[in-house]
């Protein structure tokens, strides 16, 4: 006799066997509940089976790195940032333009156009007459000092520095010696400090404006587009934006009686040529797989920089600057690197390893919508940060030091298995 399912509870799951007649029943709760009992010692950030799962995680992501070093070192050309500003301020020197037209026409290589501001040229042209191989060497082993010291002052260990800077969003500026390393340098220095699991985003007190006013400076004194944490600082601490802006209109100042007024034009010109979107050595600006005016992005991230707030605020900030940027290459993502430290470990280092680890445009794009995605989903659920056995609360609230160092009571986040 042919027996007949007619239906059965929402809340029980039928086993395979009922196909034969068996009908051995399981709540579907409890079948949930023994998953998460399995599985818990992995999700919980504090036990010995997580630790080692993003030990195992971490050593397969370097040993990548490592193994694709060689390949990046065959795909970009040794110290050629730092040649490009060295032919422009030899033709400068000698009377030359460093900002031609014709320069647009080359897509690789030393020849590639100028675009840093014309105060730059003479400072660049007093090592322009030295050998530029030496030049070349000294520059990019102080980038890798000044790397090395960055990601200690995120807090990674310095087990873990040579793998992360053999990380292709590092090495490519390091073996090209773009200056995006120090402009990273500078951004990490004015809004971070080394925490016991994650970066502590620091508190911006009015004993420090004049010192974070030259670093916000810093990050975009020759990239215009990176000039967002002056931004950042006028929604918080004004007197540091303006300490920011008299910084760099001294800047200008002092190199105009050698460089004249005239090349600012010829720069200007340069970067409008830049903005052709047929310009392939713009990289992968989102304004251009958008198919929107550079603009229009710029003013959502200068919105977005001046409305956010919270413990997250700078790490929503490097993705502003990523989001705003109109040429943006590997080493542009570094700014996307404390709000992947913010996330909990054995997912930060699979974005990493996945989606920017790799040369492939939308793949990087991906992996800042979910860093974004996982920094919203964070004030929802907790377990999705970084944690250790005590977090300290960011919100920039008043118990700050004199050093910006918070002394707000710890903060312990609820573990992944937690209720």
């Amino acid at each position: 006799m042919r027996r007949v399912i007619s239906g059965r509870a929402p809340d029980v799951t039928v086993s395979g066997a009922a196909a034969h007649g068996r009908f051995d029943a399981e709540p579907a709760g409890g079948r949930l509940r023994r998953l998460q009992r399995r599985y818990a010692p992995f999700l919980d950030q504090t036990s010995e089976g997580n630790r080692r799962l993003v030990l195992v995680l971490a050593a397969i992501v370097g040993a990548l790195a490592v193994i694709g070093l060689p390949e990046l070192l065959r795909a970009f050309v040794w110290g050629n940032d730092v040649e490009i500003p060295l032919r422009a301020a030899a033709h400068w020197s000698a009377g030359g333009q460093p900002y031609p037209p014709s320069a647009m026409q080359v897509e690789k290589g030393p020849d590639l156009p100028f675009l840093y501001p014309p105060f730059v040229l003479p400072l660049v042209s007093l090592f322009a007459g030295l050998p530029h191989d030496v030049v070349t060497a000294v520059w990019i082993g102080l980038t890798v000092l000044v790397a090395a010291w960055t990601c200690r002052r995120l807090g990674i260990p310095w087990l873990a520095v040579p793998f992360v800077l053999a990380w292709p969003p590092f090495a490519e500026g390091l073996i090209t010696g773009n200056v995006q390393i120090m402009h990273f340098a500078a951004f990490v220095a004015l809004l971070y400090m080394p925490g016991a699991a994650a970066p502590v985003q620091k508190v911006l007190v009015p004993a420090r404006d004049a010192v974070n006013g030259i670093l916000s400076a810093g990050v975009g004194v020759l990239k215009v587009t990176q000039l967002m944490p002056v931004l950042y600082l006028a929604r918080r601490r004004f007197r540091a934006a303006i300490v920011a802006v008299a910084v760099l209109g001294l800047v200008f100042l002092a190199m105009l009686p050698l460089t004249g007024i005239a090349v600012y034009g010829d720069w200007l010109a340069q970067l409008q040529r830049a903005d052709d979107p047929s310009w392939h050595p713009a990289g992968i600006p989102l304004a251009r797989l958008l198919g929107v005016p550079d603009l229009v992005l710029a003013f959502v991230a200068g919105i977005v920089v001046l409305l956010v707030r919270g413990r997250d605020s700078a790490a929503w900030l490097g993705i502003a600057m990523i989001v705003a940027a109109p040429s943006l290459h590997g080493y542009g993502f570094l700014f996307l690197l404390p709000g992947l430290l913010t996330v909990r470990r054995d997912l930060s280092i699979a974005v990493a390893a996945l989606f920017l680890g790799n040369y492939h445009g939308y793949a990087w794009w991906l992996a800042c919508l979910i860093v974004s995605y996982l920094l919203v989903a964070s004030m929802r659920w907790p377990w999705l940060r970084a944690r250790a056995s005590a977090d300290r609360q960011l919100d920039e609230e008043p118990l700050a030091g004199a050093d910006g160092v918070v002394s707000a009571p710890p903060v312990v986040w609820a573990d992944a298995n937690a209720g």
